[in-house]
């Protein structure tokens, strides 16, 4: 396969766990970072440049992999100082928001450039493996022409819409899912500590449990697209029953009480606004709007 001669600014963990899959699918790369050390160890399997602007020369395709947009912006400057830009097409692979993407995508247009705005999800290790999923934004003529190249970094590619701040809003949203799910699962963990339950039997109960969130963002889906949240499975307010428990638990226990009572607060909104003999999905309806 001819993959496009491929730039790749800097070598963090994410970035240098990029670089690496691309240089093991034979895309013939450059890399560089402000602290040259971190490409030593791709020498012999990309050029390693002097400069960012000596990466980015003779590149068709540029990837950024950087603290944030603004350093991203900030390195592309110096580039645009010394060499021409246009016509090379720029891939941001660091996590923002869709603000950020909309101002990296205006800077590239000044600059002559196609822009497609990413997002992974993905431990470092997982790069490059069925683990990754990635998610592009922008024109999607551009991302198809770009694929097979893009594909060397991850199991899932996603083109997600052209709206370029299309990837930076899923990524923020399925991190927060993953975020919060995990504050859970520690949060429960340290609930059985308190009553001296073995954590063995409580983690393997979780991963037991599992398939129920998938069945929650089936039924969610379908109820959120209509606007209609009854159903036969739960109403809201022996949700909230449940809540209160291990509200009092937390409380009686001393355990850390700020993630059940936060629940308890949207729980109890929703209620509140009538939702008490719909399904738990209803919660959205007080979520989705701030002050509501």
């Amino acid at each position: 396969m001819n993959h496009p001669a491929t730039a790749m600014l800097g070598l963090g963990r994410m970035g240098s766990a990029l670089a690496g899959a691309l240089a093991d699918a034979g895309v013939p790369l450059t890399v560089w970072n402000r602290t040259p050390a971190r490409a030593y160890a791709l020498e012999g399997r990309a050029r390693i440049a002097r400069s960012a602007a000596d990466a980015c020369a003779n590149a068709e395709l540029v990837v950024l992999s950087l603290s944030d947009y603004s350093a991203g912006i900030e390195v592309m400057d110096e580039v645009a100082e010394h060499i021409e830009l246009a016509d090379k097409t720029l891939v941001q692979l660091t996590s923002g928001s869709p603000a950020d993407a909309r101002t990296m995508d205006a800077w590239a247009g000044m600059h002559g450039m196609h822009y497609l705005d990413a997002a992974i999800v993905a431990y470092p290790n997982g790069v490059g493996t069925a683990q990754a999923v990635l998610f592009y934004a922008g024109d999607e003529a551009r991302y198809e022409r770009y694929r097979p190249t893009l594909a060397t970094l991850g199991g899932v590619n996603q083109f997600v819409g052209e709206a370029i701040g299309a990837a930076a809003t899923l990524d923020c949203a399925v991190l927060e899912y993953y975020y919060g799910a995990t504050l859970s699962m520690l949060h429960g963990a340290a609930l059985c500590e308190s009553e001296q339950l073995p954590l063995n039997l409580y983690f393997q109960t979780v991963k037991a449990v599992a398939p129920l969130l998938n069945a929650t963002a089936d039924s969610a889906r379908s109820m959120i697209d209509r606007e209609l949240y009854s159903g036969i499975d739960c109403a809201l307010s022996t949700h909230l029953a449940a809540l209160r428990h291990i509200q009092r638990l937390s409380h009686d226990n001393e355990v850390d009480t700020r993630l059940p009572d936060v629940l308890m607060a949207a729980y109890k909104k929703a209620v509140a606004a009538g939702h008490g003999d719909d399904e738990i999905a209803a919660v959205f309806e007080v979520l989705r709007r701030s002050g509501d």
